[in-house]
């Protein structure tokens, strides 16, 4: 008789817990009740301004490599620019003209002096959004 007592009290005590545990479920729950914070409907905004060096060189560089081009490079600059007119400032992957106005970075490759066949200047360029607008060489 005290087993079977000492068992139901064991089995009360374990629904207490999982009802304890699993407070927050039943109370809340109707949905519309429940207050979420808002979820900006904007994604991570990437701004030239506030990336890396590192980002900024790695995104370029990434770039190239998906144009065909081998990077090697000894020294690069990252210069910031800003086009009031919307003029021409390079070309994309498909060689056409791309026209853009507005806040953008110009990252120039310097290829290496010791190498034998030394390629030019690449300038990759990278609009105020942070995509790749496209590339020229020198």
């Amino acid at each position: 008789m005290i087993k079977k007592i000492r068992i139901s009290i064991l089995i009360l005590i374990l629904a207490v817990l999982l009802l304890g545990c699993n407070n927050n479920d039943i109370f809340h729950s109707d949905s519309s009740t429940i207050e979420e914070p808002q979820v900006k409907t904007q994604q991570k905004a990437v701004c030239i301004r506030k990336m890396s060096d590192l980002e900024v060189i790695k995104k370029s560089a990434d770039y190239l490599k998906s144009c065909g081009k081998k990077l090697t490079f000894e020294e690069t600059k990252i210069v910031y620019e800003n086009n009031q007119n919307l003029s021409s400032i390079c070309k994309n992957k498909d060689n056409e003209d791309v026209y853009y106005s507005g806040e953008y970075l110009v990252v120039y490759f310097y290829p290496h002096s010791h190498m034998e066949h030394q390629e030019g200047i690449i300038k990759v360029f990278i609009g105020e959004d942070g995509t790749v607008l496209g590339h020229m060489e020198e």
